[in-house]
């Protein structure tokens, strides 16, 4: 109700890039050279003195009173604290019914997607920034000399004085992935640094962790102006579902980079990773050193309930929490799209359901038999998968998840309150515990094989999408949350 419907919507082009990329250089450019267009330019820094403001107005642009106008948004993010601001500017620019198009130039240590969202943010009239603007084009600009570099980093933002707040963990690494994953248009500048193999190589990496985006090489930011403006290029629902690592994952390959030396595989295993000699891979030998970006789901025999989400680029690893493995979650529960759960039930393992790991490689003159060997060498072997009931007494070096830690919060409140109640009782009471503690190993015992009993009998029947089939088979096995939790 409180949009004026005669307000005309403006698009809007977001330039993002790590610090010294060259996106205030690109941005001069681009002012100077807007053919006509009535263009406000909104500048964010994290500083509360706007530098990146003051280099474009005295720069070659010059902005007049009447045609053109330059906000600074100091001291803060516009995708967190300097939301509200945005919406603000943004209105009183598009209310005053005299520009063509408002160009955003973000800080150099914001991530795009957060940038975009901040067009869903609504204030406390109900207000929302897609009401009066709309994303364009998300433009990410490359410091062409210095991107492999600061790619290969072990450094955080904070190492180096770029936090955006305090107790940013952000690694360099990462930021530079995220901005270019989301990215509609990928800017390549300083090309005049490096050498054309080096060139080619750059393009390799970026085709591969965007394979949607338009790339562009620059020098001093000098760009068409049609190439970041008014390209219609974005899309939010595409850019949420379609990272470079999930097309990879659905064989949606794209294989002109292997010229280049740049090539990549899915890893697809049905066992679960032993959790030591994983994290020996990783970080005690060199047998991944020619991957530059791995990501995907990850099974560790160690944690049942939850798949791990492997977050890896450089030198750079993460391993944190996902979603609960469908095999634990009442079919009901499960995503509504048919998609999903059509591709999940036709992996259906018997015993382990959607368990599974599904990393995606992208690297550098990859041997990827030597590393798919590796890996597997990290898998339960066939004595080992018999043994289930051993798998929680591996050694799990690996960051304890969130999860866990509440589990053993609350084991330990336990045992502090059988501690509080006495000898005798709690003898009484740790004899009812393994009572009832056989009591649900049988029933698990013979749950499970039911399940496996009903899964081979209607194994050809899921393939086929029999809905009944389906719903009782999930429901059955989520009462592997019970196993699991053992």
């Amino acid at each position: 109700n409180n949009v004026n419907n005669n307000v005309k919507i403006l698009p809007v082009t977001v330039l993002s890039g790590f610090l010294g990329a060259g996106k205030t250089t690109t941005l001069n450019n681009l002012i100077n050279n807007r053919e006509n267009l009535k263009i406000a330019v909104i500048v964010n820094d994290m500083s509360e003195v706007n530098i990146d403001a003051k280099l474009i107005q005295r720069g070659d642009a010059s902005f007049s009173q009447v045609d053109e106008k330059l906000v600074e948004l100091s001291n803060g993010c516009i995708c967190c604290t300097l939301r509200e601001d945005l919406l603000v500017e943004i209105i009183k620019l598009v209310k005053l019914g005299k520009f063509d198009y408002i160009v955003i130039e973000s800080t150099g240590v914001s991530e795009p997607l957060p940038v975009a969202e901040t067009f869903t943010f609504a204030d406390q009239l109900g207000q929302s920034l897609s009401d009066f603007a709309k994303l364009d084009t998300m433009v990410t600009v490359i410091d062409a000399f210095n991107f492999l570099k600061d790619y290969k980093s072990l450094d955080k933002l904070s190492t180096r004085s770029m936090a955006a707040f305090e107790g940013d963990q952000r690694t360099i690494v990462h930021l530079l992935t995220d901005q270019i994953e989301f990215a509609d248009v990928v800017v390549i500048n300083k090309i005049d640094l490096i050498s054309k193999q080096s060139l080619e190589e750059l393009h390799g990496i970026v085709k591969h962790l965007n394979p949607c985006a338009k790339i562009l090489n620059s020098t001093f930011g000098k760009i068409p102006l049609k190439e970041i403006l008014n390209t219609s290029l974005f899309s939010f629902e595409k850019a949420q579902k379609a990272p470079g690592w999930l097309q990879e994952i659905r064989g949606q390959h794209v294989p002109e980079t292997i010229e280049y030396g740049i090539t990549s595989f899915v890893f697809n295993e049905k066992k679960p990773f032993h959790p030591k000699r994983l994290h020996d891979l990783i970080y005690k030998s060199d047998k991944l050193k020619d991957v530059i970006r791995s990501k995907g789901f990850v099974w560790f025999a160690t944690r049942m309930k939850f798949n791990g989400i492997w977050e890896h680029a450089g030198k750079i690893y993460n391993f944190g929490r996902g979603d609960r493995w469908c095999s634990t979650v009442a079919f009901d529960d499960w995503p509504d799209e048919e998609e999903f759960r059509q591709s999940t039930l036709q992996k259906w393992h018997l015993k382990f359901g959607d368990r599974q790991q599904q990393i995606v490689f992208i690297g550098i003159h990859m041997n990827h038999d030597q590393i798919k060997s590796a890996l597997k060498e990290c898998l339960l072997i066939d004595e080992e998968m018999t043994k289930e009931d051993d798998w929680d007494e591996f050694e799990d070096p690996f960051d304890k998840w969130e999860d866990d830690e509440d589990e053993e919060d609350d084991e330990d409140d336990e045992d502090d309150e059988d501690d509080e109640e006495g000898d005798e009782e709690g003898d009484e009471e740790g004899g009812e515990g393994e009572d009832n503690k056989k009591e649900e190993n049988q029933n698990i015992k013979v749950n499970q094989e039911n399940v496996e009993k009903e899964l081979k009998i209607e194994s050809n029947e899921i393939l086929k999408s029999n809905g009944d089939a389906i719903k009782r088979t999930a429901e059955t096995n989520s009462n592997d949350a019970k196993r699991s939790k053992k």
